[in-house]
């Protein structure tokens, strides 16, 4: 039986865009090599059937991204993949073979960044791309706008545009998913805080999170962390390149961090001072 719902894997830390919603890290700049990704791949098998391409940086940016899927299959991984979008027509051969299950779309990236692309030539480009990829395959594409509470002015006519295009009617309104085909749908949330952003915050231990319960993260460079939100890898474990897999996850700091949250208790500072474990109701 698999241990974890999904594992998020950084096959680089570096993007092209520069979202203001999006914190900045300190580590060294770089991508996971093919080899070092099949290391992970290998390792997280056993624990999970979901690999989600995402924690900081773009993963399209990544030179060998088809030979990274590749593996992740052989390894029998489904892949989830966050982007940016920007770079969905250069791999449109890997989208098509269904080497990736879901594309999840930040759509809300356009307004936080100053972007020289009309907005009705950046979405029409990404629909065109969401329909040939899932009229080939079957993938879900998801189109997120997880900015309401921040920069979200331009919403409302992204609704029309997408409505325009798909003939749906989607409300201006979102609150919950909505598909506009079998495969493509449209996802709110409000934006949040990164637990970096919110260090400075008084701290509170009475807390519930799904970090190591859920999932975990490895970072480009193979630290092994806790939380999917760790930018700068404060929450490291060990080094899946060192040390393996199972040895981290009984280390004595990963037990105090799920044996804290299981008994609704936040063990680190780090987490201590973090708004995003709000959105989970304490057990």
């Amino acid at each position: 039986m698999k241990k974890f719902r999904q594992v998020y894997v950084e096959i680089t830390n570096i993007c092209n865009l520069n979202c203001s919603f999006c914190p900045k890290h300190s580590r060294k700049m770089g991508y996971m090599s093919v080899l070092d990704f099949e290391r992970v791949a290998k390792s997280i098998a056993p624990l999970t059937r979901v690999v989600c391409l995402h924690l900081m940086g773009e993963p399209l940016l990544h030179p060998e991204f088809d030979k990274i899927c590749e593996i992740a299959r052989e390894n029998g991984l489904q892949i989830y993949l966050t982007t940016n979008g920007t770079l969905l027509k250069n791999h449109l051969d890997v989208f098509k073979n269904g080497l990736v299950k879901r594309i999840s779309v930040s759509l809300h990236s356009y307004e936080a960044n100053a972007r020289n692309m009309p907005l009705s030539e950046y979405l029409y480009e990404l629909f065109e791309i969401s329909r040939e990829i899932t009229t080939c395959e079957h993938v879900f594409v998801e189109f997120r706008l997880w900015n309401e509470g921040g920069q979200n002015a331009l919403n409302s006519r992204i609704i029309d545009i997408a409505n325009e295009f798909f003939n749906s009617k989607l409300p201006y309104q979102l609150t919950e998913n909505v598909f506009v085909t079998n495969e493509i749908y449209f996802s709110p949330d409000e934006i949040f805080e990164w637990p970096c952003d919110t260090e400075s915050s008084a701290p509170c231990e009475n807390k519930y999170c799904y970090g190591l319960r859920s999932h975990f993260g490895v970072l480009c460079d193979g630290q092994v962390v806790a939380c999917c939100l760790d930018n700068d890898g404060k929450l490291a474990l060990g080094n899946i390149f060192d040390t393996p897999i199972e040895e981290i996850l009984a280390s004595k700091r990963a037990v105090n961090i799920r044996d804290g949250f299981q008994h609704n208790i936040a063990v680190e500072d780090f987490c201590k001072t973090c708004s995003f474990t709000n959105k989970f109701d304490v057990k």
